[in-house]
């Protein structure tokens, strides 16, 4: 016999955490690639509905969120909402397998 049974567990619990750091390794990658591109789909979105600065008067209140030009804004601030939750819930996800 080759292996003595201590041995052979011992071998397969080294295989199985190595196998395990692959795939949590890949895991972050693929998390990590998505997370820099939802950044990238952010700031774009930012940049083309933005629009022109607010003109007129505005308060300390938030009224300038009123105007027009404003939905750029909304929408960018909503969507990075949604993908900031979107990220907590597939970490939180992934983190759960561990356990």
């Amino acid at each position: 016999m080759k292996y003595t049974k201590d041995e052979a567990l011992k071998e397969i619990t080294r295989r199985g955490t190595v196998l395990r750091k692959r795939r949590d390794q890949k895991i972050t990658l693929v998390l990590s690639t998505s997370m820099i591109l939802s950044c990238v789909a952010l700031f774009a979105t930012i940049g083309v509905f933005s629009g022109n600065a607010v003109d007129g008067t505005e308060t300390v209140y938030g009224s300038f969120v009123l105007s027009a030009e404003a939905g750029g804004y909304v929408l960018a601030a909503v969507s990075g909402f949604v993908l900031g939750v979107l990220a907590t819930l597939l970490i939180r996800h992934f983190k759960g397998e561990k356990k």
